[in-house]
């Protein structure tokens, strides 16, 4: 089967950036696809896989329309005030927004069958679920809806692999969070130089859900993520922690998006990574407090250090906003490295490569510790020293 991804995606919700181009990203792939994907899952009580059934059709009754970062554009729309009224047209306007689905239509024109991870009412789920998608032979694509039950908690870590060829691995994922749940969700990329990849990603919290994000873009030639989310119920939180490492002549275009729709609601966008070589990134960061979102605070903050004159780097940090009652900050700190304390690093017998790669580790480590598992550490620890025992 066929799969064909050809457009644009990771949209910048306004205009501003429009003459510098970086209003989005164009995409162009084309695999073939083996449904039969490579995928190590391991479950935990509590939580279950569905694909097909009354739950599962209820399921994705309900969370199908969540919109995510690579595809929807953004609705500059009123969140509502303290009337029902209002709030139910919010909730309409969510549902509603324009989007491209060009991901979405691409996977379903492929055959892809959608998936539903789903946790029991009330249950908080002790160990991590943990999945790991492989690229091989095969090239792999998954469509996922995570539904996070009223009251229960989960943790799942994702892991992306692949091997030294020419491939493809992609992944589009809806998560709803209901009314007092949370989602821990940790994704780790460990992909090859040689292999194409997107993950596009899209989070709906209810009224007290809580989410956070956890993700390392360490490998791949062309790298696309998005992720959107939408606060939509009241006090919901949001929390990301983003590390990457851009080597070679590969490419990473990062797409965030955190709309503020919920009264009294909180979201917080770390990101922080090494630039290597010939390598390119793009890192679009944006929140949108919407009108009647009183109370609501948001933060995003992003920092890269650049470890060669060759490279192309691009970070458009956004703030956009439609109610007086808010707090917001948001910032990008990109430098080389400091040549005083190279040469004071060098100075102590540690060589030039040994000090990038100290520097480095500092980057990414700051996002690994917060993974919380040490199998999934190890693995990410391990990739990253590699890089630079392959480096000539």
């Amino acid at each position: 089967m066929k799969f064909e991804l050809k457009g644009a995606v990771n949209y910048l919700p306004a205009i501003t950036y429009g003459k510098m181009k970086n209003s989005y990203a164009d995409i162009d792939f084309n695999y073939e696809i083996n449904k039969n994907n490579d995928i190590d899952l391991r479950l935990q009580d509590g939580v279950d896989i569905l694909e097909s059934g009354a739950l599962f059709e209820e399921i994705v009754a309900k969370a199908d329309f969540v919109k995510t970062g690579m595809e929807a554009l953004n609705l500059d729309s009123k969140a509502g005030g303290d009337s029902l009224e209002d709030e139910n047209r919010r909730d309409r306007e969510v549902k509603d927004a324009p989007s491209t689905d060009i991901v979405r239509n691409a996977i379903k024109a492929a055959g892809i069958p959608l998936k539903v991870i789903t946790t029991k009412k009330g249950v908080k789920v002790d160990k991590p679920v943990k999945i790991t998608y492989r690229a091989g032979e095969e090239n792999s694509l998954n469509s996922h809806i995570i539904y996070v039950s009223e009251g229960s908690e989960l943790t799942l870590i994702e892991v992306f692999e692949s091997e030294n060829k020419e491939n493809l691995l992609g992944l589009q994922t809806r998560v709803y969070v209901c009314e007092n749940a949370s989602i821990k969700l940790v994704r780790v990329n460990l992909l090859s130089e040689s292999t194409d990849h997107f993950d596009d990603l899209g989070f709906h919290l209810e009224n007290d859900a809580k989410a956070e994000l956890v993700q390392l873009e360490l490998g791949g030639k062309r790298s696309y993520v998005g992720v959107r989310t939408e606060l939509v119920g009241r006090k919901s939180e949001y929390r990301s922690a983003t590390g990457y490492l851009c080597k070679g002549d590969s490419l990473l275009d990062m797409n965030f998006v955190t709309n503020e729709w919920g009264k009294k609601v909180s979201s917080n966008m770390d990101a922080s990574g090494v630039l290597l070589d010939n390598s390119t990134k793009v890192y679009r960061g944006t929140i949108d407090f919407k009108e009647g979102a009183k109370g609501a605070s948001g933060f995003e903050k992003e920092d890269t250090l650049l470890f060669s004159p060759s490279i192309i780097n691009k970070s458009v940090p956004l703030i956009l906003c439609h109610e007086e009652d808010v707090e917001g900050d948001h910032g990008a700190t990109i430098g080389r490295i400091d040549e005083k304390l190279l040469f004071y690093i060098k100075s102590r017998g540690i060589d030039e490569k040994a000090a990038k790669q100290l520097m480095t580790e500092a980057y990414i480590n700051a996002v690994t510790e917060q993974i919380g598992d040490d199998e999934t550490e190890g693995k990410v620890i391990k990739y990253v020293s590699e890089v630079f025992n392959d480096e000539q």
